[in-house]
């Protein structure tokens, strides 16, 4: 039986597939869910080291941070609604990739179980843009439930 489920998101249909999976399992498990979204803030780095300035570096690191708590917001308001008791995790970074920030907020979460999405990406897309679900495979410690979205099946088409 599960108590505490993590679920990682970013807004993205896959991610709103996970979440959909993981507040129907906290509801059957009778468990807490922590909905965890991971900044990247490595997208500023990129768009600052292209000539981007100061001011607008900020206000992409602004927009970042609002939109991420815009999205948990609406994901805790879901879960509530489903009656799962739900908490929110902003994950912000300071150049980690997401699977580490989320890997380090599942440990010290305490969570038995992880619900994450995966977009599917086969061939050079996969090489390179990576897998965020992939590597949370190989760095968490606890159970993983990989939930494919719609992504995943019109990618094989």
């Amino acid at each position: 039986m599960y108590r505490h489920i993590f679920v990682a998101i970013d807004d993205s249909p896959t991610s709103r597939q996970a979440l959909k999976e993981a507040i129907s399992l906290a509801q059957i498990h009778g468990a807490t869910l922590e909905i965890g979204h991971a900044i990247d803030e490595n997208l500023v780095h990129v768009f600052h080291s292209t000539g981007m300035d100061t001011t607008t570096r900020n206000e992409l690191k602004q927009a970042l941070h609002a939109n991420a708590a815009d999205c948990l917001e609406r994901a805790a308001e879901r879960a509530r609604r489903a009656g799962v008791k739900a908490e929110s995790s902003l994950l912000p970074g300071h150049g980690e990739h997401s699977a580490d920030l989320i890997a380090a907020a599942v440990e010290e979460s305490g969570a038995d179980l992880l619900v994450v999405g995966s977009h599917g990406r086969r061939g050079v897309r996969r090489l390179l843009l990576g897998s965020v679900a992939e590597n949370l495979v190989r760095k968490v410690n606890v159970s993983i439930l990989v939930v494919r979205g719609p992504e995943a099946t019109e990618e094989k088409e």
